[in-house]
């Protein structure tokens, strides 16, 4: 869940675009690749706050035909989606990567700035009046991240980062591990540590299991700040690990009706020329993040967004093959809340803080998940 409270990023991911004098590999080098499930934890940030939580998502690498070039595919799990490669390299014996940092994992060239790797250990400075800094002090000296490469099993760890997201305040957000720093001010976007990449089979036909929908702010005007915020479960409805690949979601509103994002509108700041109703996870642009999505409507005026509650809905596609979660909604407006649920008996309540970390008792602002017994969630923010 994220932190941010209505606050958005100072920085929006984008679509790397290529610059002559900085490179950015985003077509697939020639090699084997293997597709590895993400684990481990990390924290994005901002001028208003910071996010920290468990890794999501998957990591491409190809083995290049040399047996010693080695490229990783959004070596960041805040970049997943951007589609650059890193270059690295497998040790002689086959134990370890080393990926150089400094490379580009994004760049943006309208503004002239990127995403580059870089190690170090992050604090937080307290600025007052809600607003923090999240300084970012590099190792000296260090100039590649290494990992691990377990020979039985071909699981890859992180070698040597530390943190955890779990801690109460501040040490949940204290942390040294591999970041993404912004090229133009070198200020902290990202950081993980405890990252495990653990090889995945064939894809195989599956039905996903539920996304979670989060929150939804309504800017109240056409600014284009009106947001949704969701989770998408990688898993299927048996517990098994999905290729991030193959899944896609699409958005609902009010009585199942299917959102757009037309061309028209969406498409000149988000990299597309085609209507989309099925986003592929990861996608991002302007407006599309891993957990986020914003719109340029509001749900005032003769043309609404919805009047009711917004939806989120995953497929998984393998081989032709596409099956669908439930559609998972959010109910926004509170009269709709009491309309919809009449009648239904609540199975259980459950709190939890803006960090995502369940709660017995809540207090300020909390997201309140309510099951009822027909098998049906629903999700409200509550002041307590």
């Amino acid at each position: 869940m994220a932190l941010f409270a209505g606050a958005q990023t100072v920085h929006k991911m984008s679509k790397p675009t290529v610059k002559a004098d900085v490179e950015i590999i985003t077509e697939q080098p020639e090699g084997d690749v293997v597709v590895y499930s993400r684990s481990g934890e990390y924290m994005t940030a901002s001028l208003y706050g910071y996010d920290a939580t468990h890794q999501t998502g998957q990591m491409k690498i190809t083995y290049a035909p040399d047996g010693k070039t080695v490229y990783l595919l959004d070596p960041l799990a805040y970049g997943e989606g951007t589609g650059v490669w890193v270059q690295g390299e497998l040790s002689d014996d086959g134990s370890t990567i080393t990926v150089p940092l400094g490379q580009y994992v994004a760049f943006n060239e309208e503004y002239n700035y990127g995403l580059i790797l870089a190690w170090g250990q992050n604090s937080l400075v307290d600025l007052g009046d809600g607003y923090y800094w999240m300084d970012f002090t590099p190792d000296e000296g260090v100039e590649a991240v290494t990992y691990a490469v377990d020979a039985t099993t071909g699981v890859i760890t992180l070698v040597g980062s530390e943190g955890d997201a779990s801690a109460e305040y501040p040490n949940n957000i204290l942390a040294h591990g591999l970041a993404g720093v912004w090229s133009d001010d070198s200020s902290l976007a990202t950081i993980e540590w405890g990252s495990t990449y653990t090889p995945l089979s064939e894809a195989v036909a599956a039905v996903p299991a539920n996304p979670e929908a989060v929150e939804f702010f309504d800017c109240g005007d056409e600014s284009g700040y009106t947001r949704f915020d969701f989770n998408i479960n990688l898993q299927d409805v048996d517990g098994n690990t999905l290729h991030s690949d193959k899944v896609t979601y699409s958005i609902y509103t009010d009585q199942d009706q299917l959102f757009t994002f037309d061309a028209a509108t969406y498409g000149e700041g988000n990299g597309f020329d085609q209507d989309m109703t099925e986003i592929p996870y990861g996608f991002s642009g302007n407006d599309f993040y891993l957990h986020r999505v914003y719109f340029y409507r509001t749900n005032s005026g003769d043309n609404p967004l919805l009047t009711r509650r917004i939806g989120i809905q995953t497929h998984y596609t393998v081989d032709g093959v596409r099956n669908s979660s439930d559609i998972v909604y959010l109910e926004v407006i509170p009269s709709a809340i009491e309309n919809v649920n009449t009648g239904k008996n609540v199975a259980s309540e459950r709190y939890y803080n803006l960090a995502g970390q369940e709660i017995t008792n809540p207090s300020g602002i909390a997201i309140k998940v309510t099951r009822y017994s027909d098998g049906t969630t629903s999700t409200t923010k509550v002041v307590k």
